[in-house]
């Protein structure tokens, strides 16, 4: 008997360890993207959304938000969705802009009717959009983990995610199949963003060409610095950080984005090492190993590589005008603040919160990017917010009646129902970030918030795009 149980526990420390090995996904070496390459289009006007992350909370409140695009209707009559170029996401919201590039209706369906309602077509669709994310992932990722002894790894977690959005979204759908959809008119470009461990710097997934994103700052940096009778400093040092910034698209590491399944992109974007991910990539027979992970590292809105795309566009005087619609539904920072405030101890090994280190240097980032950005313009560097702007709609910042007369079906059916807007600011500020949303409450809530906050900005929206052009 003792020898027996000696045998069960080698045979399983050998099962597991086999379950903790390397895994990684062989990719054929590429110099050249293959039939998918898809510049970008020639517009006077360039208007792209971003989708942040934050689980099924950013996914939900990211389709939310281009429903109510939908309904934003220009003058001659189209819908502002048919006006959307390219979609940006990161991790929960790339869950999002992967569905909708995939499975929306194409251009000869039309969005809105004569009256300015949805479209039979389009109802249809954001209906099934909706409960196709308001699905359970994470339950049967963690019970297909467990019964197949891939626990142990959190890159076969990564393995398993994209095994799920292959079952439940996306079939094997690859980034050529979306490239194609949008050559034929029928979707915006996307672009799905991850991360590089290798060196930090943000891999986007996308069949846009590398030149798309290979913005000059320091070209324009000496333009300004001249027109006002000076003379740019060297800077070699500075020169090859900010490289660091550029975006890396596929084929710049010898992969083609063509031959890339987009539901294990979307997995590598939307994993959170050390639970998910990252995934591993080898190319060819090099000894050469790209680990992909979280796209949300540093810059969680998923802007940055819309700001790159359309900045390269101004300096090569292709475009007039570029707007930005970024739905970001990240986990608001004050609540982990409001919430420690009142722990004596911060963290013990069962409540230890893996997301506040990064989302600390996350605020403290996105603060100086937005400062580094804003005092550009004023400078003159980059062009002005009259000319390239971003409009952020934040879950959190939606305006609901004193009375609450505005709060979802749902909501009010709760045992308990929400009493005063605090009360429900606070309920809507600390869904979490999971891969599941099991309340219809929360769910209604994400919805509501997204609509208010595009009718609330839809003047200044159409302002933008529709004011004349130079």
């Amino acid at each position: 008997m003792k020898h027996a149980r000696v045998i069960v526990w080698l045979a399983m420390a050998v099962l597991l360890s086999g379950c903790a090995s390397a895994h990684y996904y062989p990719v054929p070496r590429a110099d050249a993207i293959g039939g998918c390459a898809t510049p970008v289009p020639e517009r006077d006007v360039l208007i792209g959304v971003a989708l942040s992350g934050g689980g099924s909370r950013a996914a939900l409140f990211g389709a939310a938000g281009l429903e109510a695009l939908a309904g934003v209707r220009m003058p001659d009559g189209s819908s502002l969705l048919e006006r959307i170029d390219h979609v940006s996401s990161v991790s929960g919201g790339s869950i999002a802009s992967s569905y909708y590039v995939l499975k929306k209706p194409g251009r000869d369906a039309k969005v809105l009717n004569p009256d300015g309602t949805l479209s039979e077509a389009y109802r249809t669709f954001f209906q099934q959009y909706r409960e196709a994310l308001s699905q359970d992932f994470e339950t049967e990722l963690i019970w297909r983990q467990l019964l197949s002894f891939r626990w142990v790894n959190s890159a076969l977690a990564a393995k398993t995610l994209a095994e799920i959005l292959v079952d439940r979204l996306y079939g094997r759908s690859f980034i050529a199949d979306v490239a194609a959809r949008e050559r034929a008119g029928d979707s915006p470009g996307l672009i799905v963003n991850t991360t590089l461990y290798n060196n930090g710097r943000r891999f986007a997934i996308t069949a846009i060409p590398p030149e798309g994103f290979d913005y000059d700052y320091f070209a324009d940096l000496e333009r300004s610095i001249a027109r006002r009778g000076g003379v740019m400093e060297p800077s070699p040092y500075l020169e090859k950080r900010y490289k660091q910034l550029l975006p890396v698209t596929p084929i710049e590491t010898h992969i083609d984005p063509c031959r890339m399944l987009l539901a294990g992109t979307v997995a590598a974007s939307a994993s959170f090492p050390p639970l998910v991910g990252p995934i591993s990539l080898r190319v060819g027979d090099e000894d050469q190993y790209w680990h992909v992970g979280d796209g949300g590292l540093y810059e969680n809105s998923g802007i940055e590589s819309l700001l790159f795309l359309h900045l390269k566009r101004h300096q090569a005087k292709k475009v007039k005008r570029t707007l930005i619609i970024a739905f970001d539904s990240s986990f608001p920072f004050s609540v982990g603040e409001r919430k420690l405030s009142r722990l004596p101890v911060p963290f013990t090994l069962l409540t230890f919160d893996f997301s506040r280190i990064p989302s600390i240097m996350e605020e403290r980032a996105g603060t100086y990017q937005a400062l580094f950005y804003r005092s550009l313009q004023l400078e003159g560097v980059i062009p002005d917010s009259k000319t390239a702007t971003a409009i952020a709609l934040r879950h959190t910042d939606a305006k609901w009646a004193a009375d609450l007369s505005d709060l979802p079906p749902a909501c009010k059916a709760e045992p308990e129902p929400l009493k005063t807007v605090l009360a429900l600011q606070e309920r809507i500020s600390e869904i979490p970030t999971r891969l599941v949303i099991a309340s219809e409450c929360d769910r209604q809530l994400l919805a509501t918030a997204a609509a208010k906050l595009v009718a609330e900005h839809k003047g200044a929206i159409l302002e933008f795009i529709n004011r004349p052009l130079p």
